[in-house]
């Protein structure tokens, strides 16, 4: 598999980079077969020739890689995130990534969260209205087809079954947001009845967040529509401790193509500082070696990865000391004891 890697702008050049050396050792030492390419996507680019994604990019992702691997989008230059929508926003919807994978990690187990990724509020559908430049009427249409909800559906059901879990969750408003919300309901209890293995449940909206604060235990897999699933998947992330811990994985199951990007955003603030945490990136890398089906050099990653951010190697916002370099060189030292007590040296 080959990989399209793109650090994007702020913290995301700098963790990004970070984590490759980590990828380098586990592709050497475990003969995975794959190699990498980083392409410079982000706001410098923006700016200086006015393109997001290239014409022709998306067919040559298409064809020639496997994945994505992705920084954080965003830059105080660009205070519309034009830039952003033109790259994230088009390459889920351009290479149909509609499942949208963030594991919520909690002391008391993983809570598997999938978002619908590519229509819903985010469909792009709607306008405004207004004179002298400030807007009278504005509108954002909720778009869903029921083929997108069966497939989604039907392909998070499958994953959730095959990762051994025994509950899942619908999330919705269908009765306040009665047309796509009836269409989610009809389409899960019809879904689920092939899936006998899980038992399923439904909550509104509201009340699920309520009850994920007070309580997540109850929760295995969760599945959810685009805007919701949003929102949801930063509550987990303060319920992990922060958004430098949360990951993702957007994957569209028909080709198998997979995008992974920690989900915090570029923090301008601190970029450029050394201390942005790599935790979120190095999860991302781990789902995304997990999706190449090197199951167990994910797993190594994660392991290490955590073992780590519980040291004095880890960074500030995690109580460490570490930079964002520090932390992952440590990672990747780890990784290489580990491999070596377990007869895996990396190969010279």
């Amino acid at each position: 598999m080959r990989i399209a890697v793109v650090p994007g702008d702020g913290i995301g050049k700098e963790v990004i980079p970070a984590t490759l050396p980590a990828l380098t050792l586990l592709n050497e030492a475990l003969g995975l077969g794959l190699s990498y390419e980083v392409f410079d996507w982000g706001a410098d680019r923006w700016l200086g020739t006015g393109v997001g994604l290239p014409p022709g990019a998306l067919d040559e992702l298409a064809r020639d890689y496997g994945a994505v691997f992705l920084g954080a989008l965003g830059d105080p230059r660009i205070p519309d995130m034009a830039h952003g929508r033109d790259i994230l926003l088009g390459l889920r919807r351009g290479l149909d990534l509609y499942v949208n994978h963030r594991p919520i990690e909690l002391k008391h187990g993983v809570i598997d969260l999938y978002r619908e990724n590519t229509q819903g509020l985010y469909a792009g559908v709607g306008g405004s209205v207004g004179r002298h430049g400030a807007a009278t009427v504005a509108i954002d249409e909720c778009v869903y087809t029921r083929e997108t909800v069966e497939r989604f559906v039907r392909s998070c059901l499958t994953r959730l079954r095959a990762a051994g879990r025994r509950k899942v969750t619908l999330v919705h408003k269908s009765n306040a947001v009665p047309h796509t919300g009836r269409l989610w309901q009809q389409v899960f209890r019809h879904e689920a009845e092939a899936f006998p293995e899980l038992e399923a449940s439904e909550e509104y909206v509201d009340s699920f967040c309520y009850h994920l604060v007070r309580d997540p235990k109850p929760y295995e897999g969760v599945l959810a529509p685009n805007l919701f699933g949003d929102i949801i998947s930063d509550i987990g992330a303060a319920l992990m401790g922060g958004l430098g811990l949360a990951s993702s994985a957007s994957i569209c199951p028909e080709t198998g193509f997979a995008l992974c990007e920690p989900v915090h955003g570029s923090a301008p603030d601190i970029a450029g500082k050394g201390t942005a945490n790599p935790y979120a990136a190095s999860m991302s890398l781990a789902l995304l070696l997990d999706h190449a089906g090197h199951e167990d050099a994910g797993r190594l990653l994660r392991t290490c990865t955590a073992d780590v951010a519980r040291g004095e190697a880890a960074t500030p916002d995690l109580g460490g000391t570490g930079t964002t370099r520090q932390f992952m060189a440590e990672v990747t030292a780890l990784i290489e004891r580990r491999l070596t007590t377990a007869g895996a040296a990396p190969r010279p």
